[in-house]
């Protein structure tokens, strides 16, 4: 039987009220980034869609605020709907997936340890929470060298702002180490990978197409990161 969350529709339509400029400030992130292709209020709509997808699915018995819940889920609205209404550069919309990967990622992160304390586990020392907070950046930036990876695996764009994108990286050597791991994860992660950064769908759609919901997609993501943080961050030097 499906569980139905404890809130009624008032209470849901007064989340989305008190939290309008949670949508805006959501739509405010990407805007800059975007601007050259998409307006301002289109992403506020965009976002604010989201908003209502949060109350909709809001459960306060799992212990996360609702304003926490909400921000994904705007920031996730944002994303997937540009990938379906704007034609965007490659190189933008790279940087726009590892932004969307990096929310997912730290979602994830957050109903962990939401979860942990259900359970009675203490919650983490200071030293605990730096570590997990190197971490969760050391994931990210694997994200957007996953994001980069789909522009190499696509054809070469011409030498010019492509190009100081990579300029922080050695971009041939850190492809080659991530075709690596991500060529090493177990199948179902390898595929999800492919699916929401390769081919652009989130983790609904993802998910959907490999037989799974979309919060087991999310766990297998969270897992995927971790795992190509390790394998990238941690492995030797590639003197290939």
């Amino acid at each position: 039987m499906r569980y139905v969350p404890s809130v009624d529709d008032r209470e849901r339509a007064r989340l989305v009220e008190d939290n309008v400029e949670l949508a805006r400030k959501a739509a405010g992130v990407i805007y800059p980034r975007v601007r050259a292709h998409v307006s301002f209020e289109e992403l506020v709509s965009l976002a604010n869609a989201g908003l209502a997808e949060a109350a909709a699915r809001f459960d306060p018995d799992r212990g996360v605020a609702f304003t926490s819940f909400a921000w994904y889920r705007c920031y996730g609205a944002v994303l997937d709907g540009l990938r379906r209404a704007a034609s965007l550069p490659r190189r933008e919309w790279a940087k726009l997936v590892a932004l969307r990967g990096a929310a997912e990622y730290l979602e994830q992160r957050a109903e962990r340890e939401v979860g942990a304390r259900a359970t009675g586990a203490p919650p983490p020392d200071a030293r605990e929470a730096l570590l997990a907070i190197r971490n969760a950046l050391a994931a990210i930036k694997t994200i957007y060298m996953t994001s980069l990876e789909t522009l190499v695996d696509q054809e070469a764009e011409p030498p010019g702002p492509a190009q100081e994108l990579a300029e922080d990286i050695d971009t041939l050597r850190m492809s080659r180490r991530i075709r690596r791991a991500i060529g090493a994860l177990p199948d179902k992660e390898r595929e999800l990978l492919k699916k929401h950064y390769f081919e652009g769908k989130d983790l609904d759609e993802a998910g959907s197409e490999l037989g799974i919901s979309k919060s087991w997609a999310s766990r297998l993501h969270a897992r995927a990161v971790e795992r190509l943080r390790e394998a990238v961050g941690g492995g030797e030097e590639d003197t290939a």
